[in-house]
């Protein structure tokens, strides 16, 4: 089996990758975030079976040049809505036509959406829910998940991604609450009751790893990602983070640009996948240490 894998060196892609890279299958990554390539290409060379391409997703010619394969998985994004408002042309260049271009290569897709395009449903969201997208992040999933549908696709609309991987993202929402802990021992919380959902970055390498090998299994499912004990607060992710750090919460007002306040349903997820669950609070110590000696370190 030959798969293929867009944004393979960043954040999941790299998570990704090291849990395939010992399977009897052969990777196709592809990436062209030269930080990327500079720190993390060299973690996976030493498999044969591994091959990497320096492409852009939005250049349609790089992209049909690219060896055939038997699946994709399409992570590369410009990822969370300050990234797209600050950069919207390469946003749209890369969500929107980047899919189209892999779209058109005419190949079953796992493309990864977002459970940030339900927008302030205020209620249990499944994957019937009609879509309420709120940002320019959101907006461009919305279009991706109709650019697959032209082909056998799976879309996943998973929660938030936090956790420790080859790669660390400090803006997510978990990551720049622990960090303002770890530096400040104080958050300054806004909208304290608006409820989010948080998975793991391995666990959902995981289930795209599943979903790899079992393909039949999700062909033409829409499936929102996570599970239960992500779905939390904001009042209730920072009273986990305050049992690791000393931390003083205080309630000011505020609007978060990136509107969402939702309750995931996960029942297809659960009927699909037996080990989909897991503790979010386990994750939490890990980041705490590693934010604690970045700190140390300055």
């Amino acid at each position: 089996m030959r798969i293929l894998i867009t944004g393979a060196l960043g954040y999941l892609g790299s998570e990704l990758i090291s849990q395939l890279i010992d399977m009897p299958i052969e990777i196709i990554a592809v990436d062209n975030n030269i930080n990327a390539i500079e720190n993390r290409l060299g973690s996976f060379l030493y498999s044969p079976k591994f091959s990497f391409y320096n492409v852009d997703v939005s250049n349609k010619q790089q992209i049909n040049a690219l060896p055939k394969v038997d699946l994709i998985v399409h992570l590369a994004s410009v990822v969370g809505y300050i990234s797209c408002n600050n950069t919207p042309e390469l946003a749209h260049n890369t969500n929107v036509i980047g899919t189209e271009n892999i779209a058109n290569l005419n190949t079953p897709i796992i493309y990864l959406s977002s459970g940030s395009i339900y927008g302030e449903i205020g209620d249990v969201c499944t994957e019937e829910t009609q879509t309420n997208p709120k940002s320019l992040y959101a907006e461009h999933k919305v279009l991706g998940e109709k650019a697959v549908s032209c082909v056998s696709n799976v879309i996943l609309r998973p929660a938030t991604l936090f956790g420790c991987s080859y790669k660390i993202r400090d803006d997510l929402l978990v990551h720049a609450l622990i960090q303002d802990a770890v530096k400040t021992n104080r958050i300054d919380l806004y909208q304290p009751h608006a409820r989010r959902s948080f998975y793991s970055v391995r666990k959902m390498a995981g289930l795209l790893k599943y979903i790899c090998e079992n393909y039949s299994k999700f062909e033409g499912e829409i499936v929102n990602v996570g599970c239960e004990t992500g779905n939390l607060t904001k009042r209730q992710l920072c009273k986990i983070i305050s049992k690791y750090t000393k931390l003083d919460v205080r309630i000011v007002s505020g609007q978060d640009l990136d509107s969402r306040d939702y309750n995931i349903d996960y029942g297809k997820l659960k009927s699909l996948w037996s080990e989909y669950d897991e503790i979010f609070e386990s994750h939490i110590q890990p980041l705490v240490r590693y934010y604690e000696n970045i700190s140390n370190r300055k």
